[in-house]
């Protein structure tokens, strides 16, 4: 197992069970007590967690900036985000005008999408570019940044700027990313991306959500929007989840991949 590996784990872990000591470590990841200790500096140093006596704790909310980063979740449920990707893309026909919420998910969209003769709007300008980059044509998708200020290690344009630059435009259909799902709604850790979540919402005629399993039954502390904002999330299957998304289809249309 790789060093990157290994903090991936354990980060998981984190995210499961909220603390993890030196000797737990060692059993699960098969490393050297100095190893898993290295491994636990590094993540603290990083912001990832907090130190205690004898092992490490899930960070704790404070204030906005507690999104992990992006080299982090993009290598998180990649299978399952191309999955939901794609099938998110087929909801786009050829004139459309799409928005598109920065995200890691719908990030994966960009291929699926790229040589559609559509025009999108996006405040991600890692997808701008990859939906450039995998033009194969000049007749492909046709794309306008909204502008505003760099959200730090995301690529992810907010703020005021953002939202007025999203209020320009109107769309047939938007596409957004969500770091929690649960019965009330999407949510995220951060206030101002929700602001530009919901002047997305705001701008198009219909809405679709795209969240893998790991975001089901969570809730983060700033609340994006209820069902009745949401046409379609798009969710993945997988048996841990199951329950939760039949409760969902209660609130909104599921589609699973």
């Amino acid at each position: 197992m790789t060093q990157g590996q290994r903090h991936r784990n354990i980060l998981d872990y984190l995210e499961q069970h909220g603390e993890l000591i030196v000797e737990e470590a060692c059993k699960l990841f098969d490393a050297s007590p100095a190893t898993i200790r290295r491994d636990f500096n590094e993540i603290v140093e990083e912001g990832l967690a907090e130190k205690t006596w004898g092992g490490i704790i899930k960070k704790l909310a404070s204030g906005m900036d507690t999104m992990l980063p992006l080299s982090y979740r993009q290598e998180q449920y990649t299978f399952e985000k191309k999955k939901i990707a794609e099938k998110a893309a087929s909801f786009v026909q050829d004139g459309d005008v799409v928005i598109i919420d920065g995200g890691t998910t719908t990030f994966q969209m960009a291929p699926f999408i790229a040589n559609k003769k559509i025009r999108v709007i996006t405040n991600s300008i890692l997808i701008a570019y990859q939906i450039d980059k995998d033009k194969k044509t000049k007749q492909g998708a046709e794309v306008f940044l909204t502008g505003g200020m760099l959200y730090p290690d995301s690529g992810l344009l907010i703020g005021p700027q953002t939202n007025v630059g999203i209020k320009n435009y109107n769309a047939n259909i938007a596409f957004l990313s969500a770091g929690a799902v649960d019965e009330s709604g999407p949510s995220n850790s951060n206030q101002m991306v929700v602001e530009t979540e919901q002047a997305i919402i705001a701008q198009s005629d219909k809405v679709v959500l795209l969240a893998d399993h790991s975001k089901l039954g969570k809730r983060n502390m700033c609340r994006v929007c209820d069902w009745s904002k949401i046409d379609f999330l798009i969710s993945n299957k997988e048996e841990t989840t199951s329950s939760i998304l039949e409760d969902l289809n209660n609130h909104v249309k599921v589609v699973v991949v």
